[in-house]
């Protein structure tokens, strides 16, 4: 089986370039590969390149395609490669150079001309060429969270409830609940893609009722099609016996069973009757087989027909797809109510006014969210029955239009694309190229419909009859991974296929590469500590095993690019793990992943900020002195403050410096040195008078309490440092707001641990879709997945069929039929999705995958079932067997106890008292020093004034003169700098500085920095390049939307968009690596970068890049992670 391409015939046919394709390309199919080849077939065939149109959905795939194309066309210039597979990429290759010869287009010069791009920078380019179209008159700035504008927009809907009665209607709907109306209409407004093309027809009653009746023989249709056979034989002599009797007890309802005849039940609203009635037969209450029939059902003591039935439902069990498919149908309505119609109006009238109040946000603001871009560029393109000029343009200009993770595409996008290729003909010479795999969609909360997939595959898109073809193998994982993969969702997934429901059948893959010894898929299961025992401080089970896998996959793959990912479905399960890796010295990617309040650092220096900007904040005293940083001991915090709860803390710690202080507490020396060490910090008063920035006093503190020897590493620092910074934005000079301080907290996120070298990759399931490791690791399977919250209103749009659903009135006595009905089919869309990320999470693993299985024991030592609404629960009828066999005590399961490090980082001791362990600073580094001795004057001049005020000032001064020279060099050339000898410019840059403010001894320090950057500049390749860019602005002074002026250092533009270069004269410090310095700088100027971006954008719209150019240390840092060194 190994090394067979099973598909070989269908990915030749799909390079066609005269046929429409679509092509369901499971994972690890090479599916950017048979992109890039059609793109190449495509560049044999076409006039400009620019009739090649490819559309992606994220900036790191359009880039990975663009560089893979422009690879093979660079690699057609030589010889032709051995491999079967190269050679054909080549030959596509080597044919489209020949056409860019013949046709003169320079690709290899100019690589733009290759339009590869995200959905999102196309929608964009569509409203910067018809602002006017568009009606948003250019392109504003786009914000990355439209939150609080939705919020507003939804708060100022609500004001207006005196003068708008569908307002006052709907919050009486709400039971006045006006919190819950604002949350529901921001929701909305987020979602309002999905409603706004509905204001003219969404409310037509008749159409309504129409398609909610569509839907619900879509459903039955499903159901019948999912019944076993023989079911209507096999059920009809029973039931109908068994209704007979209801129906003589009252239960009229029954009466469309009575006289059933064993012919199936159509599929129509005329047979929903018969179907709800077999319903409650079948099922109880929770939706489940019934495991016992009594009277209640028909079937009084002695009934024949009750074996016979109870025989024929023990055949089954509840995971079949026909009992899930008669649920959905138990409740379904008949139709809407007037009541359900009236509703609809309201809430109708209510979004048309907060959509106006947005509007208005945006515009007072100045920016837009991405909805608000992609509505206008599709009223641009106008109506393909009355086209704008910009589709008119783009019909004539656009033959080949390629769309990737077709998977992943929305309403919204596919009205874009019906318009892009609206008057499309077969034979025509114009083609459409659908790439995706319905078995990785994974996007519903990006309102991805998976449905119009399979709608596409059956039908075409618009006029466009594509040819639907199908990969098969694998070129990721090894044979045993696949089969375990094919073995387990060929039964999970959906064995039937429904568009409405998103419900995708498994296709199976076949493995190129085979299997490998030793290695495939391994379940892990580690039994939770019982009743919460184990000290809190130590790692969980799931941690260890986790760390003990990740070893093993880095020692098997040293040299590997990506040897191990650890992959969850949520960033809150990765705290335990992540930090077992840090203290185990394991490099560490988690980019954005752990959050910043989640570090040990930031919660310390957190404590202390709100201790030095509250004496009486007790709580936060006292974890100050708990910590490593002070360390002291429960028992010692008892003797000082158990029988003083109502005193303040600091009153009581200004005791400490008698003599009779340790024994009148009954706490021994060590301690007692501790407390006064902590004291004379805390209790310093020379910055009552706010003299030094509070951020700055912060960190004074945190230095004398040896808060940097407890948290040494680089990453530790980088954090600290993200933290004073957000402190001195917030509260400069104190007055520090607790509550505001947390909130700007939970939006930042930690500085990466450990990240140089090849190490473990950690990361949530859909941040690796795309991506592939040698080995994953999968945790928190376990953890329940908390549902969506039932929104204002439920629409569902797909395929010309509205479905609409008011959300049910506070005060009803009784479920609404409708709102069941919609929200359980909402469920079942996301019940599958679940499906479909376990899908994409163990599809990354090339060699070996890891389930890591928390399981818990009960009293009689067995494994309870998870709990079903987890990833755990969907997967456990395919690994229960090996995890109960593995987690049993008598088969020697060690429950994941692997030894605990012996030593702390760093350094820090670990000190044992009373049963409790706790890590803090020796003794032996801990100062003496007493509060009152130091004088105050002295200690802020010669130290945290200088470290935070004068040496950024120094910086600053040093980098306004080096920013002058270079300007000068740029436009005049190197020789107004090499004209004036050595001596010379040393005494011209220091009546520079000068002039600028420095002086004393400070100035020599400065006038080398100048010096020394311009010299290193010029010395540098990077730097002469820069100053050699005839067409660059230099010294350029901008003002961006808040009336602020930025002064650029450099900036130069070209096709594909902006590079602004900020000079810097800074280098890392003594001891510090390159990687340190590096994350220490983008943290301090991300701000500053965003702005820059922010105010060149506004220009023309154009993508901006910004860097940090440090000559002296000749670094780079740019704003793309990758190109920084």
């Amino acid at each position: 089986m190994a090394l067979q391409v099973t598909d070989a015939a269908v990915r030749q046919q799909v390079l066609s370039p005269l046929e429409s394709f679509l092509v369901q390309a499971p994972a690890g199919s090479g599916k950017t590969e048979l992109l890039t080849d059609r793109i190449l077939a495509l560049l044999g065939v076409v006039e400009r390149p620019e009739e090649i149109v490819a559309i992606t959905f994220t900036r790191k795939a359009a880039a990975e395609m663009h560089a893979r194309v422009l690879g093979k066309l660079q690699a057609a210039m030589g010889p032709e490669p051995q491999a079967e597979h190269a050679r054909s990429s080549w030959r596509l290759a080597r044919q489209a150079m020949i056409r860019n010869d013949q046709k003169g287009w320079k690709l290899l010069q100019y690589p733009a001309r290759l339009s590869i791009r995200t959905i999102d920078a196309f929608c964009a380019s569509l409203v910067r060429s018809m602002p006017w179209m568009s009606e948003l008159g250019g392109m504003p700035a786009l914000c990355d969270d439209a939150g609080s504008h939705y919020e507003a927009a939804a708060r100022s809907t609500l004001e207006l409830i005196d003068e708008y009665e569908p307002v006052a209607q709907l919050v009486a709907h709400l039971d006045v609940d006006l919190r819950a109306a604002r949350n529901l209409i921001a929701r909305m407004l987020a979602t309002r893609d999905q409603w706004l093309p509905l204001f003219e027809s969404g409310t037509n009653p008749a159409l309504l009722q129409t398609h909610l009746c569509e839907a619900i023989e879509e459903d039955l249709a499903y159901l019948r099609q999912s019944m076993p056979a023989g079911w209507a034989m096999q059920l009809a002599s029973p039931i109908s016996e068994a209704s007979r009797k209801r129906v003589e007890q009252g239960e009229h309802d029954f009466e469309v069973l009575a006289s059933w005849d064993g012919t199936p039940f159509d599929a129509d609203m005329a047979s929903l009757p018969q179907w709800q009635a077999l319903a409650d037969f079948l099922l109880t209450n929770k939706e489940e087989l019934r495991k016992r029939l009594d009277k209640r059902q028909g079937f009084p003591p002695g009934s024949q027909a009750k074996p016979v039935l109870q025989g024929w439902l023990d055949a089954f069990d509840n995971s079949s797809a026909w009992v899930n498919a008669l649920a959905d149908i138990r409740k379904a309505p008949s139709g809407y109510t007037p009541q359900h119609l009236t509703m609809l109006l309201t809430l109708f009238d209510v979004l048309r006014l907060a959509q106006a109040q947005l509007l208005v946000r945006f515009s007072l603001h100045g920016e837009v969210d991405f909805i608000e871009v992609a509505q206008r560029a599709l009223h641009a393109l106008g109506h393909p029955d009355a086209p704008s000029d910009l589709l008119l343009t783009l019909d004539s200009a656009i033959s080949h239009l390629l769309v990737d993770e077709f998977q992943d595409t929305s309403e919204t996008q596919i009205r874009l694309l019906q318009k892009l290729t609206s008057g499309w003909q077969q034979g025509d010479g114009r083609t459409l190229f659908l790439v995706g795999d319905p078995m990785q969609s994974i996007y519903r909360f990006r309102k991805a419909e998976v449905g119009w997939f399979l709608r596409v595959q059956r039908y075409g898109l618009g006029d466009i009859p594509l040819v639907p073809v199908q990969l098969s193998t694998n070129f990721r994982s090894q044979e045993a991974v696949v089969e375990w993969v094919n073995a387990v969702f060929k039964p999970l997934l959906p064995q039937v296929a429904h568009a409405g429901l998103g419900a995708i059948p498994y296709t199976e893959s076949s493995a190129f590469h085979a299997q490998l010894d030793g290695l495939g898929v391994d379940v892990h299961p580690v039994v939770t500590s019982p009743n919460g025992q184990g000290r809190p401080e130590s790692p969980t089970p799931a941690a260890r095993r986790t760390l003990s896998l990740v070893k093993e996959a880095l020692a098997r793959r040293p040299d590997s690019a990506h040897p191990v990912a650890i992959l969850v479905r949520a960033r809150a399960h990765l705290q335990d793990v992540v930090n077992e890796l840090y203290l185990n010295g394991i490099p560490c990617r988690a980019v954005e992943l752990v959050s910043l309040r989640s570090r040990p650092v930031v919660n310390d220096l957190v404590q202390l900020a709100r201790a030095l900007a509250h004496p009486g904040d007790r709580l936060a005293w006292l974890s100050v002195l708990r910590s490593p940083v002070c360390g002291l001991r429960l028992n010692t915090l008892h003797a000082l403050f158990g029988q003083q709860a109502h005193a303040a803390v600091p009153d009581v710690l200004s005791l400490c410096f008698d003599e009779a202080f340790a024994d009148q507490c009954g706490i021994d020396d060590d301690e007692a040195l501790r407390v006064r060490h902590a004291s004379a910090v805390l209790l310093d008063q020379r910055n009552r008078s706010g003299r030094m920035p509070f951020a700055a006093w912060i960190e004074t503190c945190w230095q004398r309490l040896g808060g940097e020897k407890v948290y040494f590493q680089e990453a530790d620092r980088a954090d600290a440092q993200s933290l004073l910074q957000l402190i001195e934005r917030l509260a400069p000079y104190g007055d520090l707001n607790p509550v505001e301080l947390e909130q700007h907290i939970e939006r930042l996120y930690a500085a990466p641990r450990n990240a140089e070298g090849a190490g473990v990759e950690v990361m949530t399931i859909h941040k690796s879709k795309g991506l592939q490791f040698d080995t994953v690791i999968l945790m928190g399977l376990h953890q329940g997945i908390r549902r969506d919250e039932t929104p204002l209103m439920r629409v569902e749009m797909a395929e010309g069929r509205v479905l609409l659903g008011p959300i049910q009135q506070r005060t009803a006595g009784h479920v609404d039929p409708l709102a069941e009905y919609l929200g359980r089919r909402e469920r079942k869309r996301a019940d599958y999705e679940i499906d479909r990320l376990l899908y994409v999470a163990v599809t990354r693993a090339r060699e070996a995958l890891h389930l890591i299985v928390d399981v818990d024991i009960d009293d009689d030592g067995a494994v309870k079932p998870p709990t079903p609404n987890s990833l755990l629960g969907r997967l456990w009828p395919a690994i229960e067997a090996d995890t109960v066999a593995q987690a049993r005590p008598d088969n020697g399961f060690d429950q994941g106890a692997e030894e605990a490090p012996d030593k702390p980082a760093g350094g820090l001791a670990l000190s044992e008292h009373a049963g409790t362990t706790i890590s803090r600073l020796p003794v032996g580094c801990l100062s003496t020093e007493q509060a009152a001795d130091l004088p105050a004057s002295s200690f802020l001049q010669s130290t945290a004034r200088d470290a935070w005020v004068q040496s950024n000032q120094d910086e600053a001064i040093a980098g306004i003169v080096a920013h002058g020279w270079l300007e000068q060099i740029g436009k005049r050339g190197a020789q107004a700098w090499q004209a004036l000898s050595a001596t010379d410019r040393e005494q011209v840059v220091q009546r520079q500085l000068l002039r600028a403010g420095l002086f004393d001894d400070r100035v020599s320090e400065a006038v080398r920095v100048v010096c020394e950057t311009i010299e290193c500049t010029l010395s540098s390749e990077r730097g002469r390049w820069l100053l050699g860019l005839a067409d660059a602005y230099r010294e350029w002074a901008l003002l961006d939307m808040d009336g602020r002026v930025s002064v650029i250092d450099l900036a130069v533009h070209n096709d594909t968009g902006w590079l602004v270069v900020d000079y810097k004269t800074g280098c890392p410090v003594a001891g510090e690596s390159v990687p340190g310095f590096v994350a220490r700088m983008r943290s301090r100027y991300q701000d500053q970068m965003a702005r820059y971006r922010q105010s060149i954008a506004a220009l023309d719209g154009r993508p901006v890049q910004t860097a940090l150019y440090f000559p002296r240390a000749d670094i780079w840092i740019s704003d793309a992670e990758s190109d920084s060194c």
